[in-house]
């Protein structure tokens, strides 16, 4: 699997989409105007007293309290097989409380790392080695070498962050710059920063995007490599599609098959192989929505519909058709992951994790997985892959799945 691949896996990671189920976008209030700061000294902070961690003969913090799979609060990413991190997040009578949780076992049990140095607000990781990873999300992006023992905290970036994608010290981030209240109808423009030194400094890329999105929408970056990403825009007011291939120093526009849905994710498996699955609004009381799958064999420059749930928007290429494909109208939509052009999964609030084998047309829920897994039909459900055999699913407030051989799927942590 090629590394922007692996990279897009473990972050999509997404907005979402988890974001769906937790919070759509993070919810800061914006300013009038936002702009990169220049370099700014970026102190090393340890985490804080309370850590049940310390640094063993490994370089790992050795494990501290056990962490129940009901206080995981974002998509798990393994640098390696046995080794993996997500957040942890409880309640306590000053509000919510987030630290850093570690497996060593595959996800079968978690411990907590520590306490993040700064003012809550991470709701993603992304480890690119069992030392070298980052946390991001409204408070903005800190930075780890050994594990999660001490952190540093990165340049703000003037704007309302939306996704972290590493590649190893090549870092990209994509920010929302909005220039009025906090309300659907605000529009905000996307921007994209750059940093070569791990995080901790960040240059806004040379050409500023030329995608827009609704306050109350977002974006989704997914990189090809040092130099080639895709972002995408979505939410009520519509969105768009860009791709460049230069660090942003030119944008193309492309189209976007999504650009009237309330929610989208899109994964590039190869060159020039895009998936996009786009959500609607909840309907049925919540339990339910609008979906459809779309794929492209030349770079977004034209896109195939797969499947349909019907009842989607009103305006583009799907408007005025009929269901077609075996899509669950079912559950809400969370979260893409996909290995190669014909296989992808879908994680599905309410429903569990749905698979294709076919290139998008057929979807049924995964072998090893009771429908309803996630129950109360409120819980996200994010899945990513570390290679095309192993991978796993996690549904908030419930539990970790995980398979071995990328078909059957089994409960390892929670109810």
């Amino acid at each position: 699997m090629a590394t922007g691949d692996a990279a897009t896996h473990r972050d999509r990671r997404r907005h979402l989409l988890f974001a769906l189920a937790l919070v759509v976008v993070f919810g800061i209030a914006a300013t009038a105007t936002y702009v990169v700061r220049g370099h700014q000294p970026a102190p090393r902070l340890q985490a804080g007293s309370k850590s049940p961690g310390t640094l063993g003969g490994s370089g790992l913090p050795r494990p501290g309290a056990l962490v129940p799979a009901y206080d995981l609060y974002s998509d798990p990413v393994f640098p390696t097989l046995q080794v993996g991190y997500a957040i942890e997040r409880h309640a306590t009578a000053g509000g919510n409380s987030e630290e850093l949780a570690r497996s060593e076992d595959a996800g079968r049990t978690w411990h907590l790392v520590g306490p993040f140095p700064f003012a809550n607000g991470y709701s993603q990781v992304q480890f690119v080695s069992i030392r070298s990873g980052y946390a991001f999300g409204p408070a903005g992006v800190a930075v780890t070498h050994d594990g999660g023992a001490h952190w540093a905290e990165g340049q703000a970036l003037g704007g309302r962050l939306q996704r972290v994608v590493p590649i190893g010290d090549d870092v990209w981030a994509t920010y929302a710059v909005c220039e009025g209240p906090p309300v659907a109808s605000t529009l905000c423009s996307v921007h994209v920063a750059i940093s070569t030194d791990g995080g901790i400094h960040w240059n806004q890329a040379a050409t500023a995007s030329p995608l827009t999105q609704s306050f109350d929408g977002g974006d989704v970056l997914a990189r090809m490599d040092r130099d080639e990403a895709y972002v995408v825009s979505y939410g009520p007011s519509g969105g768009g599609l860009a791709h460049t291939v230069d660090d942003g120093a030119r944008w193309t526009s492309l189209p976007d098959p999504c650009s009237a849905w309330d929610t989208v994710d899109i994964a590039a498996p190869k060159a020039n192989v895009l998936w996009m699955i786009c959500g609607g609004a909840p309907r049925a009381g919540g339990a339910a929505s609008a979906k459809a799958v779309f794929q492209s064999y030349d770079g977004g420059r034209t896109w195939v519909p797969r499947a349909y749930t019907g009842f989607g928007p009103a305006s583009g290429p799907l408007a005025r058709r009929a269901p077609f494909g075996h899509l669950w109208f079912a559950g809400r939509l969370s979260q893409l992951a996909t290995i190669d052009p014909t296989r992808a999964w879908i994680g599905v609030s309410g429903i569990g994790v749905l698979v294709t084998f076919d290139a998008g047309r057929d979807w049924a829920l995964v072998k090893g997985m009771p429908r309803d897994a996630t129950r109360d039909g409120v819980a996200g459900v994010g899945v990513t892959f570390d290679d095309p055999r192993n991978g796993w699913a996690i549904e908030f407030r419930l539990g970790v799945w995980r398979t071995r051989d990328a078909v059957h799927w089994q409960l390892i942590d929670g109810t």
